[in-house]
C-alpha cells in the first residue's frame, strides 16, 4: 500500500512546524512534486525510524532521497493507471475511504475538535483538499493489484526462495493463546463518600480559612503530573480534558471553585483561573477513590463466582471476557497467538506456571482481580518449508509480486518525463 499524503500531513503536524519550504523537488509527467511535501513525508519516516534529523543529517538525507523516489514511483504508476479503462473507482468508494481514514484519526486524536486543531483546517477543507489524494492512492493500488492478482508461485519457486533467503527469514517468537477476565474493584458508597467529603473540607479551608489552593493541591492531590505545580493544568482546548471536568469548568466564572466533580479518575475540586474563547486555564485537586476491604471482598466474590461457573467451559469464559472488555474497557478479552513480548508481566508470570487447558484461580492485581484461561502454547522456532510451508509460500509470493511491480515501475519511468531538481 502506497503512503498517503493526507496520512502524513496530519501526523507530522503534531511534531513539526507546518511552515512550508518553497521549491520544486521533481516533475513527473504533468505532476509537480514539492520539496515541502517530500520533507513532510521524510520527517514522518524519520519519526518511525527514531532518527533525529538534527543529530543524524546524513541519515535523514538518505531518508529524504528514498522518500522522493517513492513519490516519483507513485506518480509514475498513477500516470498509466489513469489511462487504464479497466480501473474504475466511484466517487462513493472514495468518500467511504476518506471518511474511514478521518474517523480513524479522530479516534487517535481523542475528539473531532483535537483532530481539526492538529490538521489546522476545517472538516470541509480536509475533505476537499484530500479527496483527490485518496482517489489517487486507490487508483494506484487497484492498478498494481490488476498486475499481480493472477500471479502465483510454483513449488519450485518456493523452494528456491527458501534456499536463497533462509538465513534472513525471521524467527517465530514464543506465543501463547489465552483469555482474560478482569473484575475491577468497584467503590461502595462509603469509599465514594469519603473522597467527596475530603474535598469538601478542602474547599471550606480555601474559601473560609483562606488556605491557598496551590498549597493544598501540592499536599493532597493524587494527580502526579499537576500536583507539584499546585494542580495547574495551563490553558487547554475544549475536548482535551475529560467530559465531566470540562462541562463544569466551561460553565464556571473566573476565580470560582467547584463542588467535588466525579470522573473516571476520581473526584476533582476545580478552580477556573482564566478563560479565553475556547481555551480555559484551570487547576484542580484530584482524589482517587480508595477502595475499602469490603469493596475488595465484593470483587473477589464476583470473580470467584465466574471461576466456579466457567471452569471446564472455555466457550462461556470467552463470551464473558468479551462482555467484560466492552463493559469495563480493561484487559479482558481473548488473545490468540500472542508473542511473549506483548503479554503483560503479571499475566505472563501466571501463564508460565499453568498447563494448557487450565483456568487459573482468581489473582489480585492493581485495581482488581483477574482470571486466565490458558488455551495453547507455541514455542519459538525458525520457519522452514517443513514446519511453515504456508508462511514460506506467502513470503515467496510477496517477493515475486514486489519484483513484478518494481520492473513495472522501471518500464513506466523510461517512457515518462522525469526531472529531479537539486534543492
Amino acid at each position: 500500500m502506497f503512503f498517503n499524503r493526507f496520512f502524513v500531513v496530519v501526523l507530522v503536524g503534531v511534531f513539526f512546524s507546518q511552515g512550508k519550504v518553497d521549491g520544486v523537488a521533481a516533475i513527473v509527467g504533468s505532476n509537480v512534486v514539492l520539496h515541502s511535501d517530500v520533507l513532510q513525508q521524510s520527517q514522518f519516516f524519520a519519526i518511525e525510524q527514531q532518527v533525529d534529523p538534527s543529530k543524524n543529517p546524513y541519515l535523514f538525507e538518505e531518508i529524504y532521497v528514498s522518500t522522493l523516489n517513492k513519490i516519483i514511483n507513485q506518480y509514475a504508476i498513477l500516470s498509466v493507471a489513469e489511462k487504464d479503462t479497466n480501473i474504475i473507482i466511484s466517487n462513493d468508494e472514495v468518500d467511504r475511504a476518506l471518511n474511514q481514514q478521518i474517523d480513524d484519526f479522530i479516534l487517535k486524536a481523542g475528539s473531532e475538535k483535537l483532530f481539526l486543531e492538529m490538521a489546522g483546517m476545517s472538516m470541509r477543507q480536509i475533505k476537499a483538499d484530500y479527496w483527490q489524494d485518496i482517489r489517487d492512492m486507490m487508483m494506484i493500488e487497484k492498478y498494481q493489484y490488476s498486475k499481480i492478482q493472477n500471479v502465483d508461485v510454483s513449488r519450485v519457486e518456493v523452494l528456491h526462495f527458501f534456499d536463497s533467503f533462509k538465513d534472513s527469514i525471521p524467527r517465530h517468537p514464543e506465543k501463547y493463546s489465552f483469555s482474560i477476565i478482569e473484575v475491577p474493584f468497584s467503590p461502595g458508597d462509603a469509599s465514594t463518600t469519603k473522597a467527596y467529603d475530603f474535598l469538601n473540607i478542602l474547599k471550606d479551608d480555601i474559601q473560609i480559612k483562606g488556605v491557598s489552593f496551590d498549597s493544598l493541591a501540592q499536599l493532597y492531590s493524587h494527580d502526579p503530573g499537576s500536583a507539584p505545580m499546585g494542580g495547574r493544568l495551563g490553558f487547554t482546548y475544549r475536548g482535551a480534558l475529560v467530559k465531566e471536568y470540562e462541562e463544569v469548568s466551561y460553565a464556571m466564572e473566573i476565580g470560582e471553585i467547584s463542588d467535588p466533580i466525579k470522573s473516571d479518575f476520581g473526584y476533582h475540586l476545580i478552580k477556573l483561573i482564566d478563560k479565553k474563547g475556547e481555551k480555559i486555564s484551570t487547576q484542580h485537586i484530584l482524589r482517587t477513590i480508595e477502595f475499602s476491604e469490603d469493596d475488595k471482598t465484593n470483587a473477589y466474590d464476583a470473580i470467584y463466582d465466574i471461576y466456579t461457573h466457567t471452569n471446564n467451559n472455555f466457550p462461556a469464559f470467552d463470551s464473558l471476557s468479551n462482555i467484560f472488555s466492552t463493559k469495563y474497557k480493561n484487559g479482558s478479552g481473548k488473545y490468540i497467538d500472542f508473542p511473549t513480548s506483548r503479554i503483560p508481566e503479571h499475566v505472563f508470570v501466571v501463564l508460565k506456571n499453568m498447563d494448557v487447558g487450565e483456568l487459573s484461580m482468581p489473582i489480585e492485581m492493581s485495581g482488581g482481580y483477574f482470571l486466565v484461561y490458558y488455551y495453547d502454547y507455541q514455542k519459538e522456532f525458525i520457519p522452514d518449508v517443513n514446519n511453515s510451508w504456508d508462511l514460506i509460500y506467502k513470503y515467496a509470493k510477496q517477493k515475486k509480486h514486489n519484483s513484478i511491480i518494481s520492473n513495472l515501475v522501471k518500464n513506466i519511468k523510461t517512457n515518462i518525463y522525469i526531472n529531479i531538481f537539486n534543492n
